[in-house]
């Protein structure tokens, strides 16, 4: 019912929008709007879907309503092929040699206009604007350079012991996994951003400010167009939980600007051009943006492969085996960690997270791209200019063009049997080039730490009542995954 109530609320808003403020972008009248709140009424209750052929591109004429564009488009995909029209400028293209073109170090492709939605706040992640993008990128590389790495892993190791001491008390009783590693995610998170987390392992609990943030992030998986998607923010109370979100954020950001402290954490380093003076104007709507994406990047992404890892290890306890066949001989700290100097270049490490990124990748759907003016050739497919483009990482990880038994969970494919990966390019988790994710290596060191420190000394089963399956068949996304409930057993290691 509340579903109903809001879309009923949505129709209106956008016949008076349509009606009252449209501009030359928008070319159909009150007719075509009442068409098309019907239709959209149609796919919420029914869920329906409908397409037709178009020369060499599926055209699909929905919009997502089920938060599981990345399973809907998969199944489009099998049916019509690598090129898949989902809009009168849009297209999903599925083909492996798309990752590169479109995303590559050497693509003319730029960001669309859905990376507008925040403004007027501005950040690494959404800005346009290429020089902009550069001058913050060489700044939030040297955050995330080896030195730094090196003391955000020391702040990370209190977040991990209580965790730890979690799983411990669960005493080999079912617990939810999601919750627990999205608890240690977004506290870790938290403390780079803010110089201090959210408080969630201690009490058990979500934030209030990460239940906004969640909240807030919702009508993402919807997959709206980006001028719907803007008028539901704009809507008086419609979009309360993300607007909740940002009073916060923004409040934090100036107790962390206030307290001047060199602390060792992300917005230190954001915050070191600045010389100790407050920001003002632009600089501020910048650190607001990035502030906000410290939180959003590092948690979800982090928390949701943690999940998806210890799911598939409960599934096929062999690896856990193999896993403490490279971690065993390791020295560790006094509380029990591995330093990530020691893990990066396991091979059974670096595969379990490359094969749980392949099969749920943080963005599974969408990073759109508009094509250069001239055009594009995508192996021999040639797309016009000004096309917004993008290619679904999910798809394509599970594409029989790119892999062997893809829907298998075959860590080996990764080093010792490379006869299961048909194309390599098409592989990337933190996206490519310019534009791809610069937290990509603390994110990593965070998982590779974590997961060790936990199959070392826990065994992992799934409780009778739980289908692993289930958690593949109820995952949805906003614009990253949003994992389900995953109640998993951790018993204490019976060492031989």
């Amino acid at each position: 019912m509340d579903h109903l109530v809001f879309f009923a609320a949505l129709a209106a808003g956008i016949t008076s929008y349509l009606t009252f403020f449209r501009g030359e972008h928008h070319m159909y009248g009150p007719r075509y709007v009442l068409i098309a709140i019907l239709t959209l009424a149609t796919h919420l209750i029914a869920q329906q879907y409908f397409f037709q052929v178009n020369n060499q591109v599926a055209a699909l004429r929905t919009l997502y309503l089920a938060r599981d564009a990345f399973r809907q488009l998969l199944k489009l995909h099998q049916k019509h092929g690598d090129f898949l029209r989902i809009g009168s400028n849009d297209l999903s293209i599925a083909h492996p040699k798309a990752v590169q073109a479109i995303y590559g170090p050497g693509s003319k492709c730029r960001k669309s206009e859905f990376y507008d939605l925040t403004q007027p706040m501005v950040s690494l992640h959404s800005t346009r604007d290429n020089a902009l993008h550069s001058k913050r990128r060489r700044l939030w590389s040297t955050a995330f350079g080896d030195r730094n790495l090196r003391d955000y892993e020391e702040r990370m190791v209190q977040y991990r012991a209580l965790l730890v001491k979690a799983i411990e008390d669960s005493d080999d009783r079912p617990i939810d996994v999601t919750k627990w590693v999205s608890l240690y995610s977004f506290d870790f998170m938290g403390d780079l951003a803010f110089g201090h987390s959210f408080g969630m392992l201690e009490s058990s609990k979500e934030h209030y400010a990460i239940e906004l943030l969640k909240a807030g992030l919702g009508p993402l998986g919807f997959k709206l167009p980006v001028w719907l998607l803007r008028l539901v923010f704009a809507i008086p109370g419609a979009a309360k939980d993300w607007w909740g979100f940002i009073e916060y954020s923004t409040s934090q950001l100036d107790k962390r600007i206030q307290t001047k402290a060199q602390t060792k954490d992300i917005m230190g380093n954001l915050l070191k051009p600045l010389n100790g003076q407050s920001p003002t104007g632009f600089d501020r709507a910048l650190l607001e943006g990035e502030s906000q994406l410290i939180i959003v990047a590092g948690g979800d992404t982090t928390s949701t492969a943690l999940a998806t890892i210890f799911r598939y290890l409960a599934q096929y306890p062999h690896h856990v085996r193999l896993l403490r066949a490279e971690i065993d001989p390791l020295l560790r700290t006094e509380v029990g960690n591995y330093m990530d100097t020691d893990l990066i270049n396991l091979k059974h490490l670096n595969a379990v997270i490359n094969e749980a990124m392949r099969l749920f990748p943080p963005v599974p759907t969408s990073l759109p791209r508009l094509t250069p003016p001239e055009g594009l050739d995508i192996a021999g497919t040639f797309i016009p200019g000004n096309t917004v483009i993008f290619s679904p990482p999910f798809v394509l990880g599970r594409s029989p063009e790119a892999y062997s038994d893809p829907n298998e969970f075959i860590p080996e494919r990764w080093y010792s049997q490379p006869e299961l990966i048909r194309d390599r390019s098409c592989f990337a988790p933190f996206s490519l080039g310019p534009y791809g994710c610069v937290g990509r290596p603390l994110a990593l060191l965070n998982i590779r730490t974590t997961v060790s420190r936990i199959i070392a000394d826990y065994d992992i089963r799934p409780t009778p009542v739980e289908s692993l399956m289930a958690y593949d068949e109820r995952m949805t996304e906003h614009f990253t995954f949003e994992p389900p409930e995953l109640q998993l057993c951790f018993a204490k290691r019976r060492r031989l």
